[in-house]
């Protein structure tokens, strides 16, 4: 696929400044300056917004969407659908874990598909991680097999890998997702395939190679497990209750679209 203004790149973050200028720095020697690149800062509290802004004053295709608090990936990817400009929109997380060919890879797919995931899982997926992580490594791989295991017990969703990083959209698709997710934290990826499977949108799935350089994202996860399982609790609840059903999910992106105003300048 042609890196073009057709492509708004996403990354949504939360106190990233140690690294944000060199993961923007990094999608430009991948793609040049042609795509979109937005920003979206989850109410950081370091300097992640000063760290963009700078970067974006000789960079005029990178933008930064700052949201006031702390809501989680959720409501920054709710933020950024009414913000991107690209026909096709890729989110990826801001460590940038994924490397160009999976990204490339994804892109290529959404001609066929309305939205595209990452899946580590797939046996062509690779992973590159030091000596030092291995073990860091295993438990979130176990953690990730029971999640899912879990999911696939009590909600319609396949996938062997809903939490990958590393997403591709449609714009109008996405446009037509965002205003029917719920879930802010964790496990919003699950709220954002259960709304497209009731959209009735395709979803495919692609390998990735991903490198792990920090065990972060781990802590995280073991701190989230109480909300997490309540958030699925609540999908549960909702799905049995029709919140999913296609006419109702049609109608709130339908009440969306007539109700959006003109988009705001990010920055």
């Amino acid at each position: 696929m042609s890196t073009t203004p057709d492509l708004t790149i996403v990354l949504p973050c939360y106190n990233e400044g140690a690294t944000i200028t060199r993961s923007l720095a990094t999608l430009e020697s991948w793609f040049g300056v042609e795509p979109d690149v937005l920003v979206v800062d989850d109410g950081s509290t370091d300097d992640t917004v000063e760290q963009v802004r700078a970067y974006a004053r000789a960079h005029p295709n990178v933008r930064v969407h700052h949201l006031p608090h702390n809501g989680g990936k959720g409501e920054a990817v709710q933020a950024a659908a009414p913000l991107a400009q690209g026909r096709y929109v890729l989110i990826i997380d801001a460590d940038l874990a994924y490397d160009r060919e999976s990204v490339e890879r994804v892109l290529a797919r959404l001609p066929s598909a309305d939205v595209v995931v990452g899946n580590r899982r797939h046996d062509g997926s690779r992973y590159s991680v030091p000596v030092r992580l291995f073990g860091f490594l295993y438990r979130r791989h176990l953690i990730g097999l029971a999640f899912n295991a879990c999911l696939r017990a009590v909600l319609p969703i396949q996938l062997r890998d809903t939490q990958c990083g590393l997403k591709a959209f449609r714009r109008d698709a996405l446009a037509q997702i965002a205003p029917c997710l719920t879930i802010r934290r964790f496990a919003f990826d699950v709220d954002l395939l259960l709304v497209a499977r009731g959209l009735g949108l395709t979803v495919a799935d692609e390998p990735v190679r991903v490198t792990y350089d920090s065990a972060r994202s781990s802590v995280s996860l073991l701190q989230n497990a109480i909300v997490v399982s309540w958030d699925l609790v609540r999908m549960v609840a909702r799905r049995a209750a029709g919140r999913y059903a296609p006419d109702r999910l049609r109608a709130i992106a339908a009440t969306a679209e007539r109700r959006a105003p003109a988009p705001p300048p990010a920055g």
